[in-house]
Order: structure tokens, then C-alpha cells, then sequence
């Protein structure tokens, strides 16, 4: 794949991401605003909050593999697993919306999706914390996300998880996401240090 391929590849996943985030912010914006509910019927405004959560879903999948493929394997693995509880939640949300409720068989969907999103998201985060090849703090959120999507998603949680890929989405698009491992690790000012010059003591000024 050429390097032009590979920037046209990220750009997209970023685009999707954004959007995805944009979607997802809607949702926490949408159920903020909103009392707590707990009629188990789909009504009025919840059709758009179910639909737009499932979209958001799917249109972050590309990003997710996009920001997996700057760590290790395990990171890709992850993501996969990740998009996997994506598809199922997406498809459950989807099935929920048009019956105007649960089907009975929602949870058989719901439990293991979720747990793929916050064990895949949970070793994303990790294998990219240790690779260093991106900020720290995206790397960290990823559990995160999934506190917010789900457990926080009545609360507005959604606003917060949209905020974080629509970052996400700008530094993939624009292509300035990935730093460098060795700057990631190295003390203040290291980066700044030649690297043929790292390591020296300081010079002498005479010959003794």
C-alpha cells in the first residue's frame, strides 16, 4: 500500500470518527436534557437517541482500527474485539427501535457486547499506552468511553464520549496523532537533545 493509499485510509477513518463522535454527542446531549426514564417502551424522541447511538456505533469502527494500528498486535485484536460488541449493540439497539421495545432476547446481545467493548477497550489501552505512539491521554480514555456510552449514556455520558472521537477524528484526518515512542518516554528537554549526543556527559573545556 502506498503512502498516498495509507493517508487517504486514515483521512476517512478520521471523517468517520468525527461523525461518529458527532452522533454520539448528540445522544448525551439529547438524554441529558431529559428525565429519567423508565418506561420500557420506545417513545417520541428515543427512536432518533436509539437510532443515532447505533449509527455512532458503526461509524466509529474505522476510527477504532485507524488508532489500533499505531500499537501492537494485541491492539489490533482488541479493536477487533471491540468492533465486534459494536455490530452486536448496533444490531440490538436497531431491533429494539423498530419493535418499540426490548425483544426478550436483548440481553443474550447487550451482556456480551458489552463485554467485548470494555475488555477489547481495556487492552487497546494498554498495548497502546506501552507502544507510546500516541498521546497518553487517548490512550487511557478508552475504558473510559465505555463508562460513558453505556453505564453514564441517561446522564449525558454520550456528550463525553462524542467529545473524545471527535478529537480523535481531527488528529486522524489531519494526521498529526501519532507521536514518537522515544519522546513519549524521555525526560524534559529530551527531545530537543540530538539523539548521537543522548547518553554524553558534558564536554570538557580544556585537555587537562
Amino acid at each position: 500500500m502506498t503512502s498516498q493509499e495509507t493517508a487517504r485510509r486514515r483521512t476517512a477513518a478520521g471523517l468517520l470518527a468525527s461523525l461518529g463522535g458527532l452522533a454520539m454527542a448528540a445522544t448525551g446531549v439529547m438524554q441529558a436534557v431529559r428525565p429519567t426514564d423508565t418506561d420500557p417502551r420506545v417513545l417520541g424522541e428515543e427512536h432518533l437517541i436509539l437510532a443515532l447511538f447505533a449509527a455512532s456505533l458503526l461509524l466509529l469502527i474505522p476510527g477504532l482500527f485507524a488508532l489500533a494500528r499505531r500499537g501492537a498486535r494485541a491492539a489490533r485484536m482488541a479493536a477487533g474485539v471491540v468492533s465486534a460488541g459494536h455490530l452486536l449493540l448496533a444490531f440490538g439497539a436497531t431491533a429494539s427501535n423498530l419493535n418499540g421495545e426490548d425483544y426478550a432476547w436483548f440481553a443474550y446481545v447487550a451482556v456480551p457486547a458489552n463485554l467485548a467493548m470494555l475488555a477489547g477497550s481495556i487492552t487497546m489501552a494498554v498495548s497502546l499506552w506501552r507502544a507510546g505512539t500516541v498521546p497518553r491521554l487517548v490512550a487511557a480514555a478508552l475504558p473510559v468511553l465505555w463508562l460513558c456510552e453505556i453505564i453514564l449514556a441517561q446522564l449525558g455520558g454520550g456528550l463525553i464520549a462524542g467529545v473524545y472521537w471527535l478529537a480523535v477524528g481531527a488528529l486522524l484526518t489531519s494526521g498529526t496523532l501519532s507521536v514518537r515512542p522515544q519522546a513519549a518516554h524521555a525526560g524534559p528537554g529530551a527531545r530537543d537533545i540530538p539523539p548521537g549526543h543522548r547518553g554524553q556527559g558534558p564536554a570538557r573545556s580544556g585537555t587537562g
